[in-house]
């Protein structure tokens, strides 16, 4: 039995990415605390025997002040708590948990779970992050990645790394995620699943919304997940407009997967793996996303989904329409191509296996 600390910078991803992992930690007799922002999912956590430490992360801050404040309380938590053993997932956890684990020589392992825009823009910023990344991950016992380019980058970088492993992204539970029935009737509907952030393509996909709506006004176009005030404006000129309807953030993604009948995502941000599209697929929906390291694997084009050029608002049109000519069957035929990709490629299950490999081979 050993003490395994999670660290994270949000709780509902951790819920809806990490539950299994948690699970199957705790089956085998160990110790789990998560440390993370409270969200409210962490409720569930605790009541499964998890020890839960409320911390505050600012994931998209750039304040370096910050940064080092969350250093020190990471640092602080982990001299009190003891852990044996260290999980960090994100960006700003992955390296201020990685050099908190260092520091006081905690076995730790990490997982990239995307580059973000400071790394994908490069500049300054960038080879600082590189710079920070080369602290944090030095004296990982395991480096896991959730893509071929991102592995490749950091190969490139000459950061030394004791080991590395490629994992099909966080994996979709598919006991969670089981094909449900394609819609029957209503008008075609169109589901944007994600936080509302530019990065991940939310003007793309409202540009295009508009264009596809002067052709079929009938079609429908959601835009579901948490947006801040930046958004809130543009958001709620397009449902005025009739473009899109927007429901905010959701506890129950299920819900609107069942009445969707394809999942778009047009990110040209670095993703780790895109979980949406995986638990679209799982479900039985097909995907259009674009090809950027994250998303594209997730996607087998004409087959199981269109593959679309990152902030081309045309091309995402043209990819709308060419899904909107197709028959009920052909629509329900690339959905079961998808699903049967997930249980290939992307069961969860071969991502638990692996932590749990390198966990037993540190205890050892």
């Amino acid at each position: 039995m050993a003490n395994i600390m999670i660290i994270g910078t949000n709780m509902m991803n951790i819920y809806n990415h990490r539950l299994e992992l948690v699970k199957a930690l705790l089956e085998q007799n160990h110790i789990v605390s998560i440390v993370a922002p409270a969200g409210g999912e962490e409720k569930e956590l605790i009541s499964l025997g998890v020890k839960f430490i409320d911390t505050a992360v600012d994931n998209r801050g750039t304040s370096l002040k910050s940064d080092l404040k969350l250093l020190g309380t990471l640092i602080s938590i982990l001299k009190k708590e003891r852990p044996d053993i260290v999980l960090t997932f994100y960006t700003k956890t992955n390296i201020y948990g990685g050099i908190a684990c260092r520091i006081l020589k905690i076995p730790y392992i990490e997982n990239i779970t995307g580059l973000g825009t400071a790394i994908c823009n490069g500049g300054l910023l960038s080879k600082f992050m590189v710079f920070l990344y080369s602290l944090a991950l030095k004296s990982a016992e395991m480096v896991f990645f959730q893509n071929s380019q991102n592995l490749d980058f950091f190969n490139r970088t000459k950061i030394r790394l004791k080991d590395r492993c490629l994992l099909p992204g966080s994996g979709v539970s598919l006991l969670r995620f089981k094909p449900l029935p394609y819609p029957k009737d209503g008008p075609l509907t169109f589901l944007f699943i994600s936080r509302v952030l530019k990065e991940k393509g939310i003007y793309e996909y409202v540009e295009a919304a508009r264009q596809i709506k002067k052709k079929y006004p009938e079609t429908l176009f959601y835009v579901i997940g948490p947006y801040s005030d930046e958004y809130k404006e543009y958001l709620q000129k397009a449902t005025q407009e009739n473009v899109i309807i927007v429901t905010g953030k959701t506890n129950d993604v299920k819900r609107f997967l069942q009445m969707g009948h394809c999942t778009v995502f047009p990110s040209f941000y670095g993703e780790g793996m895109a979980n949406i599209l995986l638990e679209s697929a799982a479900s039985g929906r097909p995907v259009i996303t674009t090809n950027v390291p994250g998303c594209g694997e997730a996607v087998e084009d004409g087959k199981t989904g269109y593959v679309v050029n990152p902030r081309d608002v045309h091309d995402l049109e043209l990819k709308l329409e060419k899904f909107i000519s197709l028959d009920r069957q052909e629509k329900i035929s690339m959905g079961s191509e998808g699903r049967k990709k997930m249980e290939r490629e992307f069961d969860r299950n071969i991502v638990i296996q692996a932590y749990l490999k390198e966990i037993n081979k540190i205890l050892k």
